[in-house]
């Protein structure tokens, strides 16, 4: 009974401890924004087009990195790779405020990045080792509840230190937390750690059976979408709000903070439901839902309605985020590949990364050539023309790819181990 008992702590610490990681990695991305003024006009004196490219340096230390966190992971497992990821930030954190060239914020920047490609990789990976598949997406949808309240403190959280204590006080606080989850790290049990056949595949041996498995390949497509469907939202809306209601940066604030507030409140409900009524519903409830919202705000006359679609957007896009990630290691899972999920979140990083990039860009394109409303309406017809696209792609069959007898075999500790299948959601 102790040793049950010992297990399902150890499957809730890993869970804590990506968490929290998670937390920090989404709070060190908020506090940058608020001071991105300050940055731009009392230190630096940089231009949009520099300001621009500095927020985006974040998503090319992103994509950038995934390959050789991968190499990394293969190498020495995700709980050092994981050490390594948390002296990045913690490196990148105190470069900052010292930032007196564009040369040491972009670096410290792209650090950033790198932390985030190792974190969201070994991270997703180790939880998803840990935890049954039966409860995965719960599990998962608890750790991107540490997401959603890292966005929602980041920028308040910088813009109090800030005027309390200046352009060190942000950064100096969001350090410590990052110290704290080194130590969290430090204190896993390498026992958590399983790595199997790590020399045999690679990330080319993941686009083979991406090409092969038509799941794969469909949840691809919606990573991709989802990416570029927030990175788009968060400049284009702000300008909306600004130009079309007079808002204040406040208001803006409060516009995202319902969103991520909503998307963190109902992650690991949707989690629950994935794992008990099946993933892929979910995500196909997700994106019909988030096209219909688009036009929504594309067609809004009111702050107040923005507000309110903002809150259900929250909604609908956790039915996106954790049966996507549960999914691919579902996936991983039916094929020979089983347990080698650093590549497969790998891979999810380095499709998300590039939707960060392409979102802001297309977005300002449109903007410019149309309208913010117009620009709305397009993300939104994009979403809605995906939904039967992916529900295509899911029913195809697969091209030669079997499920491996492997499959159905115990090859990692959350189906060797005989103790009751732990439910997260309470947790969360």
């Amino acid at each position: 009974m102790y040793a049950v008992t010992n297990q399902n702590k150890n499957k809730i610490f890993v869970v804590i401890a990506v968490a929290f990681a998670m937390f920090v990695d989404a709070m060190s991305y908020g506090i940058v924004v608020p001071l991105l003024p300050v940055y731009a006009d009392k230190i630096l004196n940089l231009s949009n087009t520099m300001t621009s490219l500095f927020v985006a340096i974040y998503a090319v230390g992103l994509l950038i990195s995934v390959p050789f966190v991968n190499l990394l992971t293969q190498k020495i497992g995700n709980k050092l790779t994981l050490i390594l990821g948390g002296f990045l930030l913690f490196f990148s954190l105190i470069l900052f405020p010292f930032g007196n060239s564009i040369e040491i914020l972009f670096f410290a920047r792209f650090l950033q990045g790198a932390s985030a490609a190792i974190t969201w990789t070994a991270g997703l990976s180790l939880v998803a080792q840990n935890v049954h598949p039966q409860k995965r997406s719960t599990a998962l949808g608890t750790v991107m509840v540490g997401v959603s309240v890292g966005h929602l403190l980041g920028a308040p959280f910088a813009g109090f230190l800030y005027e309390f204590g200046g352009i060190l006080l942000p950064f100096l606080g969001v350090s410590i937390f990052a110290l704290l989850s080194l130590s969290l790290f430090f204190m896993l049990k390498d026992k958590n750690e399983v790595i199997v056949d790590i020399n045999k595949y690679n990330n080319f041996d993941f686009f083979k059976l991406i090409a092969k498995n038509n799941i794969l390949f469909g949840l691809c497509g919606v990573v991709l979408i989802e990416s570029f469907m927030i990175s788009m939202l968060e400049p284009t809306l702000a300008l909306y709000a600004s130009r079309q209601f007079n808002a204040s940066s406040v208001t803006i604030g409060l516009l995202f903070g319902v969103q991520v507030l909503t998307l963190g409140l109902f992650s690991p409900i949707v989690g629950k439901l994935a794992d008990k009524y099946g993933k892929l519903k979910m995500i196909v409830i997700g994106m019909f839902s988030c096209g219909v919202i688009f036009l929504s705000i594309a067609s809004t006359q009111s702050i107040f309605s923005i507000f309110f679609l903002m809150s259900l957007l929250g909604v609908s896009s956790a039915f996106f985020m954790s049966p996507v990630l549960s999914a691919f290691a579902d996936e991983i899972d039916k094929s020979e590949m089983k347990g080698l999920y650093h590549i497969a979140y790998g891979i999810f990083n380095l499709i998300y990364s590039l939707g960060m990039i392409l979102g802001p860009t297309a977005g300002g394109f449109m903007t410019e050539i149309w309208s913010e409303n117009a620009s709305f309406a397009v993300i939104g017809v994009i979403l809605l023309t995906t939904v039967p696209l992916f529900i295509f792609s899911i029913s195809l069959k697969k091209k030669t790819y079997t499920a491996q007898p492997s499959a159905k075999a115990p090859v990692h500790l959350a189906e060797k181990s005989q103790s009751k299948i732990q439910d997260f959601s309470p947790i969360a």
